[in-house]
């Protein structure tokens, strides 16, 4: 997951603003460019690359052509639960649309066996969501990332819980279950393809970051550099996390 923090400080965020209240009507797509100027041109949450290749999987009906996974701009806190933030800038996020549109939906799970949605913006504060944001979240203070291998021997780069109970285990555990972005067998999608597209991207992250771990287990600093700079992992939300300790299991 790829650290968002600094979107609103961003040159580019005014102008954003800017277009998006001159539009009409209210086009949250105007974010578009700041978010992926921020995520490096990554969907924040599966970490896959949101410009030139684009990643695609065989359609769920029958006789369509592939899907392409592109980049979408849509709301964190749902408008069908929250019709009063459809226009509020703050509550966009730039998501895949796999993220978007397939896992994430109009999901929107609180903490509490009794908790009570917002009606209004001065109960947000309120509210202890159990779905990460990027944006305002410290992503360090919810994960930790995990090498682990699947059944066919292959290995994959995944998030786990960085705590062992409380609000903050459970906002990542939800969050990882959600997006199918830890233990991606279990917490796989139920269409056969979108699983595959899921558990092939995380093998994919294992694959470009094996031989920056094995430096790093090693601590072979030159190694890691080279691997970074070769790689561009400085682009992923993977390699802050690893190089802040946020590792459980490697091997």
């Amino acid at each position: 997951m790829i650290d968002m923090r600094s979107l609103y400080e961003h040159s580019d965020y005014p102008l954003a603003l800017q277009n998006f209240n001159s539009s009409t009507p209210k086009k949250w797509s105007k974010f578009q460019g700041v978010h992926l100027a921020v995520t490096k041109n990554k969907c924040p949450i599966c970490e896959c690359t949101l410009i030139d290749h684009l990643l695609t999987r065989p359609s769920n009906k029958s006789g369509k052509p592939p899907v392409q996974i592109i980049p979408t701009v849509d709301h964190y806190r749902p408008k069908m639960h929250y019709p009063f933030l459809e226009f509020q800038h703050m509550n966009y996020i730039l998501m895949c649309s796999e993220c978007n549109n397939i896992y994430k939906k109009s999901e929107f799970p609180l903490f509490g066996a009794h908790a009570a949605r917002a009606t209004n913006f001065a109960q947000l504060a309120t509210e202890q969501p159990l779905i990460a944001n990027p944006i305002s979240d410290d992503i360090f203070n919810l994960f930790k990332v995990v090498t682990r291998r699947l059944p066919n021997s292959r290995k994959v780069l995944e998030l786990t819980p960085k705590h062992d109970t409380g609000y903050f285990y459970e906002k990542a555990l939800e969050t990882i279950k959600l997006f199918g972005i830890g233990d991606c067998e279990i917490n796989a999608h139920s269409n056969a393809n979108i699983k595959a597209l899921r558990i092939n991207l995380l093998r994919s992250h294992f694959s470009i970051f094996e031989n920056f771990i094995n430096a790093y287990l090693h601590n072979d600093v030159n190694k890691m550099r080279i691997e970074t700079e070769e790689k561009n992992l400085n682009s992923y939300g993977f390699f802050q996390l690893i190089l802040k300790n946020q590792v459980e299991k490697l091997t």
